[in-house]
């Protein structure tokens, strides 16, 4: 008995849905879906490979696009990013098959199907990019079985060295470095070169030495910290810039070394000014006391020069983002060796922009000689200086208490406590006036009480990470860490469902990326997005806001930056329906700048 034309076209669903339940209940799938990269990564303009391959069980066959006679045949829907296309697959030749008397064309075994992607010749910095395929099948042997299967692959955007994306990314680096100056995390360090400054004795050497020394401290530290980020990012792990704010030992270990440099501002103690008066003693020549001192100042500039970097990381300057993201998304596809060096050339000047300040106030000798001279204001202006460092204690201590809860706190301010009679100590029994044994004992007292505090801290730290994830956010919450309360129904908590789902229905979707150790972050919340005009407007206009905590690790808020060519925070994303990029909003807002985005593509789309 044979089937053939339109009567068994309509006979073989029937028969597959008779024939379905059996198959479902006595085996398993018999066929199994799976998208590869057949490229190393995206290039703009050009197409990339995917290998879409369907593993069929022995005895079972799938049917291609045109079944024949019979069958249903296998299609697959694609889901691309905007600008992308997807290229005519093409099919292998079909073996036939014949069963009931009905003949028909499809594949057994394993079908591996070559699939190419276009990108569009213009990509937006991204990481990564989602691609997603849809597939449905009807496996049949004697009996039939409907299968579908969801695939999704994300892959890098090949990030293009050339020359004017480089040379844009690395004049953005260098203005983002430069205003990285003005903000206020990095006010301390700040006082503390003004300081410096304003000591222009002989002895000090001349202050183009101590500008060089300081820029060298700022580049190494910003080399260290790109290869530290080039590493985990090659290794999988998805980081940004301040991503050592999300460990608790770091936080922890800053805190309580900004708490030193505040006692030592305060004249607790003073390392710097005992080992020159140490060194110059005992010396019959004063020549040779004059050369430690120049070096005791030259080494005082490189350290600033570490510490400059280690508390600009909680901020990002206007322009940093880009040029962040450019250097951290630069992968290994362009060619490892390129895209390394295109990286570090952004920290590089990112690294200068930073210290370009002070290298040429201490290069131009105009520029040195306007600086007021040292006199008796200069205690009063370091004790007064100390207090920002202070401020940052607290601030470390208040990002802690978020990362590990009430337990890190108190581990903190134990350890700080302590630190603080160790530096008594020195101060009190270690200057150069006191008996040589004295000093001695003081010196080693003063050290295991610092390195006692180091480690009671680390010893309650990293204990009470598990402690704070096990309470959920109810620590962080309380700490007001984390403000995403559930009282709070204007900000609602970021997930990538959370905003495809509105995005699908047509809902303009505000995004803050933002952490609890960004102070910029903190800064534009208060300054512009927790206004009440900028709340009410978004309410009048059906905008919904949703906030991405990146306070902790979280790598889903990584990819969603890294998507975006981003790689710190604060980002600012607005999602206009019927637009298919998002806008990025700038890093540092004020109300009349959210309200004039909201109005250009929200309110004037309607």
């Amino acid at each position: 008995m044979s089937y053939a034309g339109e009567r068994g076209r309509l006979l073989v669903p029937l028969l597959a849905f008779l024939l379905a339940a059996s198959a479902f209940a006595r085996a398993e799938m018999p066929v199994r879906a799976s998208l590869s990269a057949g490229s190393a990564a995206i290039k703009p303009g050009e197409a990339c490979a995917l290998d879409l391959v369907l593993d069929i069980e022995p005895g079972w066959h799938v049917y291609g696009p045109s079944p024949g006679d019979t069958g249903l045949p296998t299609t697959v829907t694609w889901e691309l990013p905007p600008g992308f296309s997807v290229l005519p697959i093409e099919w292998p030749a079909p073996a036939r098959f014949s069963a009931l008397g009905i003949d028909s064309e499809g594949y057994a075994g394993r079908l591996a199907l070559r699939v190419r992607i276009l990108a569009p010749k213009s990509i937006a910095l991204r990481g990564a990019v989602s691609i997603k395929a849809k597939v449905e099948w009807l496996a049949c042997r004697v009996e039939c079985m409907p299968g579908s299967a969801s695939l999704e692959i994300r892959l890098p955007v090949a990030a293009a060295t050339d020359l004017g994306g480089l040379a844009l990314a690395l004049l953005l680096a260098f203005a983002g470095g430069l205003i990285l100056n003005l903000m206020p995390c990095v006010l301390p360090v700040l006082s503390i070169k003004a300081l410096a400054l304003t000591r222009r004795s002989p002895e000090g050497g001349r202050p183009v030495f101590q500008g060089l020394s300081f820029t060298a401290g700022v580049l190494v530290s910003f080399w260290i910290l790109a290869g530290l980020l080039l590493a985990l990012r090659a290794g999988g792990t998805a980081v940004g810039w301040g991503f050592q704010l999300q460990n608790q030992a770091f936080v922890a270990v800053a805190a309580i070394a900004f708490f030193l440099i505040g006692l030592n501002l305060f004249g607790v103690f003073d390392i710097g000014l005992s080992l020159s008066r140490l060194g110059g003693a005992g010396s019959g020549h004063a020549g040779r006391g004059t050369d430690r001192r120049r070096r005791g100042a030259v080494a005082s500039s490189f350290l600033g020069g570490l510490l400059a970097t280690a508390v600009a990381t909680p901020c990002t300057a206007p322009f940093m983002g880009a040029a962040l993201g450019y250097a951290l998304l630069q992968d290994a596809y362009a060619g490892p060796t390129a895209g390394a060096a295109a990286s570090l050339g952004v920290f590089t000047a990112l690294g200068l922009g930073l210290a370009a300040p002070l290298l040429c106030i201490s290069a131009l000798p105009g520029l040195a000689r306007r600086l007021p001279k040292a006199g008796a204001w200069t205690a009063v202006l370091r004790q007064a200086l100390g207090f920002p460092m202070m401020a940052s204690v607290v601030w470390m201590a208040f990002v802690l208490s978020g990362l590990g809860g009430p337990a890190a706190l108190v581990s903190l301010l134990e350890g700080l406590l302590t630190a603080a009679i160790g530096a008594w100590a020195w101060g009190r029994w270690g200057r150069p006036d006191m008996p040589a044994g004295v000093r001695i004992v003081a010196a080693v007292l003063a050290l295991a009480l610092v390195s006692g505090a180091l480690a009671w801290s680390m010893r309650a730290v990293v204990p009470s990470m598990e402690g704070a994830r096990a309470g959920g956010q109810s620590s962080a919450a309380s700490t007001g860490l984390r403000r995403l309360e559930p009282a709070d129904a204007f900000w609602q908590p970021w997930s990538e469902a959370a905003s495809a789902d509105l995005r699908g229905k047509g809902v303009p979707v505000f995004v803050d990326f933002t952490a609890a150790w960004c102070l910029s972050c903190q800064v534009n919340d208060s300054v512009a997005l927790g206004g009440r005009k900028v709340r009410e407007r978004f309410s009048e206009l059906g905008v919904r806001a949703l906030k991405a905590d990146w306070t902790s690790k979280d790598d889903g808020i990584s990819r969603a930056l890294a998507d975006l060519g981003r790689a710190s925070v604060p980002l600012y994303v607005l999602y206009v329906p019927g637009k298919a990029e998002p806008l990025i909003l700038p890093e540092i807002l004020n109300q009349a700048i959210v309200l004039r985005y909201l109005d250009e593509n929200i309110a004037g789309r309607r």
